[in-house]
């Protein structure tokens, strides 16, 4: 295997691959390594696999010898970045080792044999549809923080995909705690056909972010278990979850008892304040709601307190709640509108945010008793 490409492509490729090599927990070597495969037509191409999900990229190289082999991904990502030259030459030598060059400067790197990788299996469709790759990533954008970090028994570690029209989808995250939501124009009906919706893993839904950030258009369907995406020469396939994802309709509340609308910047500027004397023993920001005026308390004796006010058009009756500032920050930093509502129906319900300039995005976050 020899070969040459530009040391800028081959970033992009890598920063594409790099995500599903990266795993927490495995026992399985290769996992952690991008097959490359020099072809005669002068394409490299770009595998990896985390066995849940599968990505393959390629890009315009000047093959001399065709070729393959498997190299730790991170590395050949972290050395190529530090290169200077335009132009990156590759060669895998006798001694199994991927020979990188450019200049005065000479990488050897370790490989595992190209036959030692697990099989890629590329689906083709029956029916694959024309995405918004813009709406589609800032949608899941703006709901991924509220997807599980970790599995556990009160929770669904995946975002759950649910069509509520022939033209709509929703994109639904919860961790039991708070919950996220965002509605955008999808071609559900042909997308899912007769499927309620999917539940698509954390990760999945990184990597889906990932390959949507630099492109205008996709194209994406499902198929069997898997969730595909393709954009240009990239195609990305998820295994998608079996566990079902709760009915959070259940407790987005119907009517509520009070509302109140604050500024967004001068309300997260205020959070972040709080934010400075708050700790794992004392993660809670009270929202003391009165005529006019909102009051935010955060912090207790062993670190310190704050407090801070910030006006408000409000005329109805006194109310005290108490949040986990960090989810209230979350929610904030999603929001892109000028105001944050905030709803309540007391102070045993989840309280609810709504961005006023876009009625798509909702979250709800259970209060913690203080």
């Amino acid at each position: 295997m020899k070969c040459s490409m530009n040391r800028e492509a081959l970033v992009a490729a890598l920063h594409k691959v790099v995500g599903v090599t990266e795993q927490k927990k495995t026992t399985m070597q290769v996992l952690s390594h991008v097959l490359l495969e020099a072809t005669s037509d002068n394409r490299l191409r770009f595998s990896a696999t985390d066995l849940d999900i599968s990505l393959r990229t390629s890009i315009e190289a000047q093959v001399d010898v065709a070729g393959q082999t498997s190299v730790p991904a991170r590395k050949f990502l972290e050395g190529v970045k530090e290169l200077r030259q335009e132009q990156i030459h590759c060669e895998l030598s006798e001694s199994d080792r991927l020979n990188v060059r450019a200049g005065t400067v000479h990488y050897a790197l370790a490989t595992i044999p190209a036959s030692d990788f697990p099989y890629f299996e590329t689906v083709n469709p029956a029916h694959i549809h024309d995405l918004d790759a813009d709406t589609v990533g800032r949608a899941l954008e703006s709901t991924l923080y509220a997807v599980p970090q970790e599995e556990d028994a009160l929770s669904v570690p995946g975002m759950f995909w649910h069509p509520k029209a022939a033209d709509r989808v929703r994109f639904v995250s919860s961790d039991g705690h708070r919950l996220a939501l965002r509605e955008i124009p999808f071609p559900a009906g042909e997308f899912f056909g007769q499927d309620s919706g999917v539940v698509v893993p954390r990760k999945g839904i990184q990597e889906i972010i990932r390959l949507l950030e630099k492109t205008d258009s996709a194209a994406g369907a499902l198929h069997e278990n898997r969730l595909i995406f393709q954009t240009g020469d990239t195609y990305l396939s998820v295994h998608l979850l079996e566990e079902a994802f709760p009915q959070y309709e259940m407790i987005i509340p119907e009517t509520v008892s009070g509302w109140i609308e604050i500024p967004r910047g001068e309300f997260y500027g205020a959070l972040r304040r709080m934010a400075v004397v708050t700790d794992a023993s004392a993660i809670h920001v009270r929202f003391l709601i009165s005529e006019n005026l909102l009051g935010l308390e955060a912090g207790n004796v062993e670190i310190g307190t704050a407090y801070e006010e910030i006006p408000i058009d409000y005329q109805g009756e006194s109310f005290a709640i108490a949040f986990n500032i960090r989810y209230v920050m979350d929610v904030v930093q999603t929001f892109s509108g000028r105001t944050v509502r905030f709803e309540w129906v007391d102070g045993f319900h989840g309280g609810v945010f709504r961005d006023p300039e876009d009625p798509s995005i909702l979250a709800l976050i259970m209060p913690m008793m203080v």
